[in-house]
């Protein structure tokens, strides 16, 4: 079945004096051309809007960090006034935790943003009036790096104050239970010394002087008592005085950190206020260079776009031109041979392709077209070899299926215990009736079993597992039958015990012997399992035979199951 190439298709003539290769590079070459123009225009105009967005990134970053530092320092001071309200009463520790490492780490970067800021500063040529509020700028920086260093200051002179471990506070505590403890016996020093400390306390609540200058004159009370007092030894007051004028050199240490504290936080309000106008100013130029570059961007990008538009449409009329003269040499014809592949490949092999030329698209078509003569040839001759290999394996798989069938006939195990199979146990049953009959010797019996409640077993752990049980049940039979017993697997879960010269109450014990065996096994996943047990044996009778005596086992078996399962019947 041929395939015409497309109508609009140029002569072969045509087509022969210019190659795909050439058609392509001329095709590339008009496209190539007036994209490099555009690029070129592209480029100029990147250029200039490059320049401002660069403008635009520093006055951003100015006002950033600029912004970065007005937020780290009103955090620090959120969290420094949190710290001071609150540590008295959760306790230094969680309020060092909870507020001072926090204001510790926002004062950090603080002092980390002013110093890239500060070296921002020298590079930044974006804007005029920057450059002239630059002194503003130098004073930013220098009182917010003060604020940020007073801060900490403050935070550390608050940790020599109040830390639990060795602060001030802490070791006035000790010098107070000191006191308290060596004027124990003297109520009238023991109370100077409660009021003493009830005056300490009020200071530290509201960090009122008088409240310790009260304090201090209870100290002075004690120490001129100290001095009055002869029934005292002499080593113990000079320890007592000790302890006193300790506890007031601490105390005024106390004051002294306050009054440092106070001065901190009123250097760092004198600092913020003076600092808040000036970011205030710097962010509002920033803002304003930011306005003025994306003014310029818009101008330049605007012209850009009415130059790029242009260049897109001449890029688009040469390119449909291009890509016109190509489709009518090229396309056309590569569609044709993909249609001609197409249909192979849905197994039509009697497609052939118009080469169309003697370029290397025909010579293409030329090689398509002796490809599938090919193919058919070798499809021909294969489906010829195939259906001869058909026949022989049919053959060969005929004769195996009877070899197998006759294979399980003559095996005398089952297959998945080893055990004797159902045909072997009828042969073995068979042979015993016969000698008893002939020789009557000593009665035999039959053991029939089955594994209780085997379908939930399968059912609820799987075929595999109930396969398991099955074997661990046929070694355990085969362990403790007797040599001259023939054990065996009648069907599914039952299995079947010939016992020769055995009578009815000796098989019934060994029945026994086998169910408490099967009941001690413990299974994978199952856990425990039991077995119901028919026991029979051969009755002195010419109409004794092999389905009568099954039945009887079969009867005590079901006997069993009725009477509650995991038992043993007796059935003659």
């Amino acid at each position: 079945m041929p395939l015409d190439p497309a109508p609009s298709s140029p002569a072969p003539g045509v087509r022969a004096r210019l190659g795909v290769t050439s058609r392509f590079g001329l095709a590339f070459a008009v496209v190539l051309a007036a994209f490099v123009l555009g690029g070129a225009v592209n480029f100029a105009s990147m250029m200039i809007i490059h320049d401002a967005e660069a403008d635009i990134q520093t006055s951003m970053d100015v006002r950033q960090k600029v912004f970065d530092m007005d937020a780290g320092l009103e955090k620090a001071r959120r969290l420094y006034r949190d710290f001071l309200l609150t540590y008295q009463e959760v306790g230094f520790a969680k309020a060092q935790e909870t507020y001072g490492q926090p204001a510790f780490a926002a004062t950090a970067r603080v002092i980390a943003v002013n110093e890239e800021l500060r070296n921002l500063m020298p590079a930044f040529v974006a804007g005029e009036s920057l450059r002239r509020r630059n002194m503003d700028i130098t004073l930013y920086l220098s009182i917010a790096k003060r604020f940020s260093t007073v801060m900490l200051e403050s935070m550390a002179l608050l940790t020599a104050l109040a830390d639990p471990e060795n602060g001030l506070e802490t070791r006035l505590d000790q010098r107070m239970a000191e006191l308290k403890a060596v004027f124990a016996s003297n109520p009238n020093l023991s109370f100077l010394v409660r009021e003493a400390e009830l005056d300490e306390k009020r200071y530290r609540i509201t960090r009122q002087r008088p409240s310790m200058q009260l304090a201090f004159n209870k100290l002075s009370r004690i120490r001129l008592a100290l001095g009055e007092m002869d029934s005292m030894p002499m080593q113990r007051k000079l320890e007592a005085i000790h302890l006193v004028d300790d506890y007031a050199t601490l105390a005024s240490r106390v004051l002294d950190a306050d009054v440092e504290v106070r001065s901190k936080i009123n250097d760092m309000s004198l600092q913020a206020k003076t600092i808040d106008p000036i970011s205030q100013e710097l962010r509002k130029i920033s803002q304003d260079e930011v306005t003025r570059s994306r003014e310029r961007i818009e101008r330049v990008s605007g012209a850009a776009l009415w130059i790029n538009l242009g260049m897109t449409l001449l890029g688009i009329a040469c390119a449909a031109g291009a890509a016109a003269y190509v489709s009518r040499g090229v396309t056309w014809r590569i569609l044709a041979i993909t249609r001609g592949a197409e249909r192979v490949r849905a197994g039509n092999l009697e497609v052939t392709v118009d080469p169309g030329g003697r370029d290397e698209l025909g010579a293409l078509a030329e090689a398509f077209n002796q490809m599938t003569g090919r193919i058919r040839e070798l499809v021909d001759h294969l489906e010829e070899t195939l259906r001869g290999k058909d026949r022989e394996l049919d053959l060969g798989r005929r004769a195996l299926d009877a070899k197998q069938r006759a294979l399980l006939q003559l095996s005398p195990a089952d297959r998945l215990t080893g055990l004797c199979n159902r045909r072997r146990l009828e042969h073995s049953l068979r042979a015993e009736l016969r000698r008893h009959k002939r020789f009557h010797s000593a009665p035999f019996s039959v053991i029939l079993l089955d594994v209780d409640l085997f379908k939930t077993v399968n059912d609820r752990f799987g075929q595999q597992v109930g396969d398991l049980v099955l074997v661990r049940i046929a070694d355990a039979l085969e362990d403790l039958a007797r040599e001259t017993d023939t054990v065996g697997r009648w069907g599914g879960e039952e299995f079947l015990l010939v016992c020769p010269e055995t009578d009815a109450n000796v098989a019934a014990k060994q029945a026994q012997r086998l169910r408490e065996a099967i009941g001690e096994i413990e299974f994978s996943l199952v856990g425990h399992v039991t077995a119901s047990f028919g026991v029979t044996a051969c009755v002195p009778d010419d109409d004794e035979n092999g389905e009568s005596l099954l039945r009887r086992a079969e009867a005590a078996l079901y006997r069993a199951k009725l009477n509650g399962r995991n038992r043993i019947e007796i059935c003659i």
